[in-house]
């Protein structure tokens, strides 16, 4: 679960603003969108942010993905350099900060970073977890260049110093390079596990996703029982689907419907898995799934190497007639609400951050979609950030006041964070139409 999430000096961020999502003391209303943590208190399972266009809600959004793709890749985005606030000439030479914190295995644990966007560096990193009012840090550096030092927890750990030396050169995080062919660290120092399971909450239990962006957690599309469950959905929604069908195609006529990075990928990955298969007793199985507007294709390999491919085919009833068409026949509402889907399936300890979750949809959807999801969010560890402008899940009956978030303008243009709980809003208020009247901020403004 994520806890909050910080940035300072990134795109429209100049001060550091923080998106809590511990709930509001003080709320007594719709404890089912909680998640109750022993070690971290309560945790809410759903955020909206609203704000006027430009008001800097994606931007929050892109900086969390800034820190989870530094993390899984070690390097940043070509165009990094042009990521600081610029809306004062003095933040170029100014470290941009971020700091997340979130829970594995029911402990806080906090991870920050301060990057020089213009020099591409590291400069300060740190992790440490919370219990009661104490910080104990796992490792700590204060500056570029500087040594890494470690808390109590690792610094007895075998070779951590040698491969800290090795890795504070500063091109990438340290919690980057301690999960990159440090296998036999691992098996040599269990206690350092910790620092392989964070890598992997990033990894796996965190995802930020655009607008035109599916989920990537595909596997759910391989399985037929699981292809009914994404049919039953979108039958609920009033798609017009009533049943999805796999149907196996050529290999020719896949890759003719792909573009060439695809192609390339597909090839290489079948040829890595088969290669690899030759000079191993465990053979490996090898599943992927690429979707595109026009067609959704699922690739699976067996054992001995044999490869299927297979498109999905999203099934009409008119009267008696069952007709098949491919994705690209279906509206974009459709589309956006397939790539979502995965939200309502997953079971699993996951954070989806959306950005634009009504992108394409039907405003009645949207609301239905985050109903079903708090629904379902109920029983399981699942939580759904999103940017949205539908108002009409701001009111009292659908949301907690601590659920509601605002992202606005200063008066020089850059972004601040605040929530309908943090502006004690009053139970009595109608919230979505106060909203739209200007009352809470995050609106256009016209003089």
């Amino acid at each position: 679960m994520l806890i909050s999430f910080s940035c300072g000096n990134f795109l429209s961020y100049d001060s550091v603003q923080t998106l809590n999502l511990k709930s509001g003391k003080k709320l007594r209303t719709k404890k089912d969108h909680l998640f109750y943590s022993e070690n971290a208190g309560t945790i809410l399972k759903f955020a909206a942010i609203y704000g006027a266009n430009s008001a800097g809600k994606s931007n929050l959004f892109k900086a969390m993905n800034v820190v989870r793709s530094f993390i899984l890749t070690g390097q940043l985005a070509q165009n990094s350099a042009e990521l600081y606030c610029r809306i004062k000439k003095q933040n170029i030479g100014k470290p941009s900060f971020f700091e997340i914190t979130f829970l594995v295995d029911d402990i806080p644990y906090t991870y920050g970073l301060k990057i020089d966007m213009q020099r591409r560096i590291v400069v300060s990193e740190w992790l440490f977890f919370t219990k009661g009012e104490n910080k104990h840090y796992l490792f700590n550096k204060d500056e570029a260049g500087a040594k890494i030092k470690f808390g109590s927890v690792l610094s007895d750990c075998e070779e951590i110093t040698v491969l800290s030396n090795v890795f504070s050169g500063g091109e990438s995080p340290f919690l980057y390079c301690m999960n990159h062919n440090t296998k036999s660290f691992y098996e040599k120092n269990p206690k350092a596990v910790i620092l392989k399971k964070i890598f992997e909450w990033f990894a796996v239990h965190f995802e930020v996703i655009y607008p035109e962006q599916p989920i990537s957690d595909t596997a759910l599309l391989y399985e037929s029982m699981t292809l009914k469950k994404y049919a039953d959905y979108l039958n609920f929604f009033k798609t017009g689907i009533v049943d999805i069908e796999k149907k196996e195609v050529s290999e020719d006529f896949v890759k003719s419907n792909l573009s060439v990075i695809d192609r390339a990928n597909i090839d290489l990955q079948i040829n890595l898995v088969r290669t690899n298969n030759l000079f191993t007793k465990e053979k490996k199985e090898w599943s992927a799934v690429i979707r595109n507007r026009a067609n959704i294709f699922t690739i699976k390999m067996d054992k001995s190497g044999t490869v299927k491919f297979y498109v999905l085919k999203f099934i009409h009833q008119y009267g008696n007639e069952r007709v098949a068409y491919e994705m690209r026949r279906e509206s974009d509402g459709t589309y956006r609400l397939f790539q979502l889907l995965d939200v309502l399936l997953t079971v699993k300890n996951k954070v989806f951050v959306i950005d634009e979750i009504s992108r394409c949809m039907h405003p009645l959807l949207t609301i239905k979609f985050v109903e079903m999801f708090l629904k379902l969010a109920k029983d399981r560890n699942v939580q759904l950030i999103v940017t949205t402008h539908e108002t009409r899940l701001m009111k009292h009956e659908f949301l907690r006041r601590d659920e509601v978030w605002i992202c606005d303008n200063n008066d020089d243009g850059s972004s601040k964070l605040s929530s309908f709980n943090e502006q004690q809003v009053r139970i009595d208020k109608v919230m979505d139409e106060n909203y739209m009247e200007g009352t809470f901020g995050g609106i256009p403004k016209w003089e």
